[in-house]
């Protein structure tokens, strides 16, 4: 995994799921005052840190309804492997199928299903569903590499899929082998990242790819898309979305800090976890609770979730 406090780096194939690695925006011109005003942060959720045990980077790519967790950990700066986290307890996920090199899981959705990325001996990416003991490999046939990033409970998978360009491209896949590709107009690339029951999705896109300056983008069910941005921010990354419409992600200040967002009904809200570094919101349930990972000062990367306080009445 590339390190977030590096130069700033889009999705990358290395580590394969989901995840901006960065430390600065170079040539961002806002102020981070502008945005404080934009997305308001106050005393609304409680925080924990959640690690895998003994690893030294920990982050969570899904949430569902139980509290169930999935994601990835790696081990003094290792390969990542996909895990996930049931009943208070860390579990590797499936390492007989998804082998020894990189891999990352997403989800569980509701039903139990996780889904994710890995990588072969050459390098070479692959999606994966994983359904209770049933395991199964999803590439998007005539692309080099594929990655699953959502999966609903109809059955519908939100995909990536990039060649030898190295240029992401958004996909639907509905049923067996009924595939929509898509970007937002006008994007050199395109990556969505999370999709919720009403078909509805979210990612970001670029201009870009050798210098990308990501904004998020809404794709309703009927293939719309509309950009969608932390107002004020240098850069916006839409990550998940849930079933009542709320979004969670990250945004760039103009010093290079990341932090957290859910937007909801209209209005953004940003979530850092105290004393980190950075926060990075990559999921979302349907209860409002968030997860994702947050960077402390010495650039360690921490699985944590946050959970949205009682109103005071």
């Amino acid at each position: 995994m590339s390190n977030h406090r590096a130069t700033y780096a889009r999705l990358t194939r290395a580590t394969g799921l989901l995840v901006l690695a960065s430390a600065s925006l170079a040539g961002v011109a806002m102020a981070d005052a502008d945005v404080a005003a934009s997305a308001t942060s106050v005393g609304t959720y409680s925080y924990q840190t959640l690690d895998y045990p003994g690893s030294s980077q920990t982050i969570f790519w899904g949430i569902n309804d139980f509290g169930e967790l999935g994601g990835q950990y790696a081990i003094n700066g290792g390969t990542a492997h996909a895990m996930v986290y049931r009943h208070g307890h860390f579990e590797l996920l499936d390492p007989a199928a998804l082998g020894t090199y990189f891999s990352a899981a997403g989800g569980p959705n509701d039903l139990g299903v996780t889904y994710g990325a890995y990588a072969d001996a050459s390098g070479t990416q692959h999606g994966f569903v994983l359904r209770g003991n049933h395991f199964e490999t999803v590439d998007f046939p005539g692309h080099l590499n594929s990655n699953v990033d959502g999966i609903n409970e109809f059955g519908t998978i939100l995909g990536v899929y990039w060649d030898a360009d190295g240029a992401f491209h958004g996909i639907l896949r509905r049923g067996h082998g009924w595939d929509t590709p898509f970007d937002v107009t006008g994007a050199a690339e395109t990556y969505p990242l999370g999709i919720n029951d009403l078909g509805e999705s979210i990612g970001y896109w670029d201009t870009n790819p050798k210098a990308p300056v990501p904004h998020g983008f809404y794709r309703d069910a009927n293939g719309k898309i509309t950009t969608l941005d932390v107002p004020n921010a240098g850069s916006t990354v839409a990550f998940a979305i849930n079933d009542v419409g709320q979004i969670a992600g990250y945004y760039w200040t103009g010093t290079g800090q990341i932090h957290a967002f859910v937007k909801t009904q209209g209005k953004f809200q940003t979530l850092d976890v105290p004393g980190a570094a950075d926060t990075l919101a990559t999921t979302i349930n349907n209860f409002g609770v968030v997860s994702g990972e947050y960077i402390d000062a010495a650039g360690q990367q921490h699985g944590f979730i946050a959970t949205p306080k009682p109103a005071d009445h």
